[in-house]
């Protein structure tokens, strides 16, 4: 592959009206990637487009002076290396920190869990508010002896910190195959052995089975569809954490504890975020 020493830029505006089309007409003129940049105008929509060919770029901007280019150019990055180099350690919830590997790091809370986690190709690093949340919560249940299922569990991050926090079994769902090798490797670096990954839906888990916590970060139309499986596999006196609801359409969640005999213990907001655990009381 031709190495890229530098960065052809060209920078344009158009009514925001007018942008779908724009975008559409620079994409067929050979755009590969339009940015939409903030604009002081909203009348007005800012975007710009780069290209490692100078005349490549000289020849589309010829194509539409109605957008007015302003073109420039910059050294090219290495995006690889300025994002490890910009990794930092994620204080995540008030006991949960996450480090790239990397990158050294000692918190001053003696009672941390500090993760050693790298993303890859599977979701879930602990910078969302919905897994802050999340991990915020089962800071405040004692999990030790307890059995806890993280549905759609991505990087692993809250099942490896239930078993940092003395889990006896920590089980994570997911439905994405390509995410099982990173959960080995995390698991295996963080020094929790095996994974214990159930890759596929709810319905896997014998009938009989239940956990004392399940976690869910799922938006409530992937979660809705799996409310009976996890009312099934949640013991009497259990405790669940609901993540990843917006707080204007709680009362989905609110009503469907209701029905399965769950009173809401705890809640959380994060700008449009709601997490809430609630117990099985009957």
């Amino acid at each position: 592959m031709e190495t890229v020493d530098t960065w052809y830029k060209a920078q344009g505006s158009c009514p925001a009206e007018d942008y779908e089309l724009a975008s559409y007409l620079l994409f067929e003129a050979g755009v590969k990637t339009l940015e939409e940049l903030d604009s002081k105008d909203p009348a007005r929509t800012e975007f710009c487009f780069y290209t490692g060919n100078i005349k490549e770029r000289n020849a589309i901007v010829a194509q539409f002076s109605q957008y007015n280019f302003v073109l420039s150019q910059e050294p090219a990055k290495d995006w690889d290396k300025w994002w490890h180099d910009q990794a930092k350690p994620i204080s995540v919830s008030p006991h949960l920190w996450v480090r790239p590997p990397w990158v050294e790091f000692k918190p001053d809370d003696k009672d941390a869990t500090v993760l050693v986690l790298e993303a890859k190709s599977a979701f879930g690093t602990g910078s969302h508010e919905t897994t802050a949340c999340t991990a915020t919560l089962m800071e405040r249940l004692d999990l030790k002896g307890k059995t806890l299922l993280d549905i759609g569990t991505g990087t692993g991050i809250l099942a490896m910190f239930a078993k940092k926090r003395g889990a006896r079994l920590a089980v994570g769902t997911e439905i994405d195959p390509l995410a099982i090798p990173c959960l080995t490797e995390n698991f295996a670096r963080n020094g929790l052995g095996k994974s214990n990954v159930v890759l596929g839906f709810l319905n896997a888990f014998r009938e009989g089975a239940t956990f004392d916590v399940i976690a869910c970060n799922m938006i409530r139309t992937e979660l809705w569809p799996m409310r009976s499986d996890m009312a099934r596999l949640l013991s009497d006196g259990g405790s669940i954490i609901i993540s990843g609801q917006l707080f204007t359409e709680k009362k989905y969640i609110e009503d469907w504890f209701s029905e399965i005999g769950v009173t809401i213990q705890d809640s959380l907001v994060r700008n449009e975020w709601w997490t809430v655990r609630g117990t099985r009381t009957k």
